[in-house]
């Protein structure tokens, strides 16, 4: 609903102005307008409804129903009364165990896991793009339907000491808010989304670095807290958004790791 309220109350908003203002600019920002709409619109679907990620089904009983080592490293949720395979956890919000699960979104209403990270981080780099541009778009739209801000004269004659610029701050603050008053509906619904999108898009931010960070590790969320800091290399970002470690089916003698900086610790060799 929230995206949608932003969606519609910003092209309701924003559009008339903008096309007032230049036809040609009316329809550029519409398409783009589209596009972030229909991108946001998709990741938070694919991610919301889509299954987090299910772990392996595996027979488990006796003897000869299990294989010799099938249940290596398998630990039993007695909440799911079953195996449960390595980097799984079990979601008490889901009611099951959820592979290479990060944790439980409540925007999204569903596990971050295995299934639907790569739509979960699409969604935050959507987002965080379209608030970007939600607060460009009402700066400049408000900037040509603000009321004219009155402030009384300035007095030189004092100098311009500390006071006098701390007298000039409270006459642009006050004459700021007096012309918040004269503001139309279209203005009021400006500053809303405006105030909004800033505070979603810095907090959305630095969600989306602290994603990448523990990509970037080898690592979700849950088995950073449990394990510590994992081995970082630029590799685990491109294997997590499905790119192929080299283009060897293509291009034979070209490798991608050869281009990728790799950060792992090194053992040094001592001469004897």
């Amino acid at each position: 609903m929230f995206m949608l309220f932003v969606i519609c109350g910003g092209v309701w908003a924003a559009f008339p102005v903008i096309f007032s203002i230049s036809y040609f600019r009316g329809i550029f920002h519409s398409i783009i307008t589209f596009i972030l709409s229909v991108t946001t619109v998709y990741t938070f679907s694919s991610a919301s409804f889509a299954c987090a990620g299910t772990p392996p089904c595996v027979v488990w009983g006796s003897y000869p129903a299990v294989g010799k080592g099938a249940l290596e490293n398998y630990t039993f949720c007695q909440l799911c009364s079953k195996p449960k395979s390595p980097r799984s956890h079990h979601c008490r919000s889901c009611g099951m165990c959820i592979l290479d699960m990060d944790h439980h979104c409540p925007f999204i209403g569903n596990c971050v896991g295995a299934a639907n990270h790569r739509h979960f981080i699409a969604l935050l780099i959507s987002v965080v793009t379209s608030t970007f541009y939600i607060s460009i778009m009402t700066v400049y739209v408000c900037w040509h339907i603000w009321p004219s801000i009155t402030y009384e004269p300035f007095d030189h004659s004092y100098g311009f000491g500390s006071d006098f610029a701390m007298r000039a701050i409270r006459e642009i603050v006050y004459g700021l808010l007096k012309s918040v008053v004269l503001l139309s509906p279209r203005g009021l619904v400006l500053v809303y989304l405006f105030v909004s999108s800033v505070s979603l898009g810095i907090g959305l931010s630095i969600l989306l670095w602290q994603q990448l960070c523990f990509i970037y590790e080898g690592k979700t969320y849950l088995n950073h807290l449990n394990d510590g800091v994992g081995e970082k290399d630029c590799q685990n970002l491109v294997q997590f958004f499905g790119c192929p470690y080299s283009f060897s089916i293509y291009l034979p003698h070209c490798s991608l790791s050869r281009f990728l900086p790799s950060f792992r610790k090194k053992t040094q060799r001592h001469k004897k």
